[in-house]
């Protein structure tokens, strides 16, 4: 757990309330801004996959004004032809299952379903649509795919325990890492050069919360599968195993919080924020009442919004994940390179787990507010941050999504609520959108 820091006294509202207006001429004074992000994880290194194609070494191009950005279809991590090359942070390219010998032909002398559940060749050479497959025979297909040995450490794991036992509580107070709050105080930005209003002192924020460390790192365990689960996968050829085994491998990766198709392995984003908001709520309130507390009358959405980017922006460590080597709960699963939002709270994150930690506690609050996690580039490193649907000043940087601008947030630095490194490629991103 990352130490906490001392404390001091939140600063007077006035100065906070200073950037929903647009400060007239003052003297400025030239503040250096962090042009690159916080460096993110290329990929989890997972078993025996291949990983994903590397983006090009080119020059990232420059963010400017409205930016468009298709929402992500699916979770299979392929990029369409007319994009650039996009490396999706999290996601890795699967290993086709292996295939050995086929099964013998049953007693009677009948033929196995095909394992592809595809069409079937007739006398005549015409295809015909294959036979359903009867409960009794997925079992059979799949039980032959269980006993080869190549599958001996994924059957171990498939006929373990799958159900999420949530722990007795444990609430800690934790104290969160003292932060400074400068947004307040910019008069105006070029590029990435913010310039402060002379004689205005950021603020400096300290929160204290109550976090359910027995169900953060429960939930953390839970999350993801084991080192060697999916190293060598194998089928026969002509019994119905292959679908068999697949089936059995997605099911219960989604049960574990983990996207599985035919190309790809990938974090269900939603199902780690849906069960997570309950458990981040009480930190969310904590903060926007601070951050906000010389306000009369509740915070609006954008406001809320502020508050919370500010404290995953300053008071949660970056914190490089690569699973086994700085694993969070030392389990030995493989979690593609991102930690739960809990987790995040105790311990720091990258920036996909700074940006779903982000999510989550908004959504805590405002479950209404649309949220949408952005795959981009940062230079030549897979990166991501966030678009939320909230209020907008001119300005200020917005994707398209599904037909509705989002601001866009970064996580990693404290960019203001529009506003990411020019560095960050964000005409070639692709955004998931989360329910």
């Amino acid at each position: 757990m990352f130490a906490m820091r001392h404390t001091q006294d939140v600063h007077s509202m006035t100065q906070r309330n200073m950037k929903h207006t647009m400060p007239t001429l003052y003297a400025t004074i030239l503040v250096a801004m962090c042009v690159l992000n916080a460096p993110c994880e290329m990929m989890c290194s997972c078993f025996a996959m291949a990983p994903v194609e590397p983006a090009p070494t080119s020059q990232a191009t420059t963010v400017t004004g409205n930016q468009n950005v298709k929402p992500m279809s699916s979770p299979s991590g392929m990029r369409s032809p007319d994009r650039k090359r996009l490396v999706r942070k999290g996601t890795m390219t699967r290993t086709v299952a292996r295939e050995i010998a086929p099964a013998a032909a049953t007693a009677t002398g009948a033929t196995t379903v095909p394992a592809t559940g595809g069409a079937a060749g007739n006398t005549n050479g015409n295809a015909t649509p294959a036979a359903p497959v009867t409960a009794e025979a997925a079992a059979a297909a799949l039980e032959s795919a269980l006993a080869l040995t190549q599958n001996a450490d994924f059957r171990a794991w498939y006929e373990s325990q799958h159900i999420f036992l949530a722990p007795r509580s444990r609430l800690q107070n934790l104290q969160f890492s003292l932060w400074s709050d400068d947004q307040a105080c910019i008069a105006k930005r070029e590029g990435d050069t913010k310039f402060l209003t002379a004689g205005c002192t950021p603020m400096t924020i300290r929160i204290s919360a109550k976090v359910n460390e027995a169900w953060a790192d429960s939930f953390e365990r839970y999350f993801g599968f084991p080192e060697h689960a999916l190293d060598s996968v194998a089928y026969r050829v002509g019994d119905g195993s292959q679908a068999a085994i697949e089936k059995a491998i997605t099911e219960t990766l989604a049960q574990h919080g983990i996207i599985c198709s035919a190309q790809s392995i990938a974090p269900d984003h939603q199902w780690i924020l849906d069960r997570s908001m309950p458990e981040v709520r009480d930190v969310a309130d904590a903060v926007i009442q601070t951050y906000w507390s010389g306000q009369r009358g509740r915070p609006n959405a954008r406001q809320r919004i502020e508050a919370l980017t500010s404290f995953v922006q300053n008071a949660i460590p970056y914190r490089k994940v690569d699973d086994g080597r700085n694993d969070a709960v030392k389990d030995g699963k493989y979690r593609c390179g991102l930690r739960t939002p809990g987790e995040v709270l105790l311990d720091g994150g990258d920036c996909d787990s700074k940006s779903l930690l982000l999510a989550t506690l908004i959504r805590s609050v405002d479950e209404r507010t649309p949220v949408a996690l952005v795959y981009c580039m940062n230079d030549t490193t897979p990166h991501m941050c966030l678009a939320v649907g909230c209020d907008m000043f001119e300005g200020e940087q917005r994707i398209n999504v599904n037909g509705a601008y989002m601001a866009l947030i970064e996580t990693t630095s404290d960019w203001d609520i529009g506003h990411v490194g020019s560095g960050t490629d964000i005409v070639n991103a692709e955004a998931q959108l989360l329910r």
